[in-house]
C-alpha cells in the first residue's frame, strides 16, 4: 500500500475565534456599550466592520454616536478615549474563563497534528500576555513549537507579517503550511503569506463571505489537517 502523501509539514494557527471563543464575549461587551447608551448594537454591521479588523473599535464608536442623532456629532458625544474606557471596563466583565472557553474540536485536533507529525504555532495579533493567558489558561500551550503575537510584528493583520514570522519561526516554508483562521482579515493575512487556508468561522460572523479560503469548515471536529489537500476541496458541513 503507497505511502500516504502530506501537502503540508506544518499549521499555523489564529488564537481569538479559532482556537477560543473571545469573539461572543467581544460581542456582548460591545453590545453591552450600546445599551448603556439605550441603543441596539447591529449584529451584521459589527461582524462586517468590527470583528477582526485593525480600526473595528473606531468604527464601532461612530457607529454608536451615529445612532444617538446629530446632537452626537462634531464633539457633542462621548469621544473616542471615553467609549474605550467603557468598553474595556464591559471587556472586564465577559473576557473571562467564564466565556473565553476552547471551541469545538481544539484539543482533538492539537494532538492529532502532532501525532502526525506535523509543527504547530500561533500566528495572532492580540498582544503576547493575552495570548498566553489563554493558551496557559486551556492547557494547550505546550502543543505549539511557536507563538507569534501583536508583540513581535510592526504590522499586524491583514498584512502577512505574523504568518511569516511563524513560517520562519517553524523553519518551513509558508507554502507548506495550513493555517486556520475564523476572520476575513485573518484569511487575507494568510493568503497574502502564500499558505493554504482553512476558514473556521463562528456562529456571529458565518452568514460572511469565507470563500476567499481554500477550505471552509463548520468546526474543527474530525478534521485531519495532516491529510489536507492543497487545493479548493472541502466545503461547510451542514
Amino acid at each position: 500500500m503507497p505511502a500516504r502523501t502530506r501537502h503540508h509539514d506544518a499549521v499555523v494557527f489564529d488564537l481569538d475565534g479559532t482556537l477560543v471563543d473571545s469573539v461572543r464575549p467581544d460581542f456582548l461587551a460591545c453590545s453591552a456599550l450600546f445599551e448603556r447608551y439605550g441603543l441596539s448594537l447591529p449584529r451584521e454591521r459589527w461582524a462586517r466592520e468590527v470583528c477582526g479588523r485593525p480600526q473595528g473599535y473606531p468604527v464601532l464608536f461612530a457607529l454608536l454616536r451615529e445612532g444617538l442623532g446629530p446632537g452626537a456629532g462634531a464633539g457633542a458625544g462621548p469621544d473616542d478615549a471615553e467609549l474605550r474606557r467603557e468598553l474595556e471596563a464591559r471587556w472586564e466583565e465577559f473576557m473571562n474563563p467564564e466565556h473565553v472557553r476552547l471551541l469545538p474540536g481544539v484539543r482533538g485536533t492539537l494532538e492529532r497534528s502532532r501525532s502526525a507529525g506535523l509543527r504547530l504555532a500561533v500566528a495572532s495579533s492580540s498582544h503576547g500576555a493575552w495570548v498566553r493567558r489563554w493558551l496557559r489558561h486551556h492547557d494547550i500551550e505546550h502543543h505549539f513549537d511557536a507563538v507569534v503575537t501583536g508583540d513581535d510584528v510592526v504590522r499586524h493583520k491583514p498584512a502577512p507579517e505574523a504568518y511569516l514570522t511563524a513560517a520562519a519561526s517553524l523553519a518551513t516554508p509558508a507554502d507548506r503550511c495550513v493555517a486556520v483562521e475564523d476572520s476575513l482579515t485573518g484569511i487575507e493575512a494568510a493568503r497574502a503569506a502564500g499558505m493554504t487556508v482553512v476558514a473556521v468561522p463562528t456562529a456571529l460572523t458565518r452568514f460572511l463571505d469565507h470563500t476567499a479560503a481554500d477550505h471552509v469548515l463548520t468546526d474543527l471536529r474530525a478534521v485531519d489537517l495532516a491529510a489536507l489537500p492543497a487545493g479548493k476541496a472541502v466545503r461547510a458541513r451542514p
